[in-house]
């Protein structure tokens, strides 16, 4: 698995969510729910990394895998469904490392939803 991204300009990408919100306020029905969801995710995340509880995390990477596809960048949503589609066959420190490489680019996409939706 190629765990190196480049990153686009933006990790934000809502072609897919607006494919399921018919006007604007469903919009940002939508990126307050994807907001709230990633921020958990990524924090339940970190505390199954950190206790050692691979079916927590296996869980979480499911959840994120659901979702990103709507409001993230086409590569970040590969490499959240490629993690999580090995982490049920790899042991839970090689997920970890990865889950590593891509947080910053989580972080970011969690970044630009927040500036997203303060414009509002």
């Amino acid at each position: 698995m190629n765990t190196h991204i480049t990153p686009p300009s933006s990790f934000l990408d809502l072609s897919g969510a607006k494919e399921f919100a018919m006007d604007d306020v469903q919009m940002r029905e939508l990126m307050a729910t994807f907001l709230e969801s990633l921020t958990q995710e990524i924090a339940t995340i970190q505390t199954g990394l950190g206790q050692n509880e691979a079916v927590k995390v296996e869980h979480s990477l499911h959840a994120l895998k659901g979702f990103m596809p709507l409001f993230a960048h086409p590569m970040l949503a590969q490499a959240v469904t490629e993690l999580y589609q090995n982490s049920r066959h790899q042991p839970l420190d090689t997920t970890r490392g990865i889950f590593e490489s891509i947080l910053p680019h989580l972080e970011a996409l969690l970044a630009e939803v927040r500036a997203w939706s303060s414009r509002l």
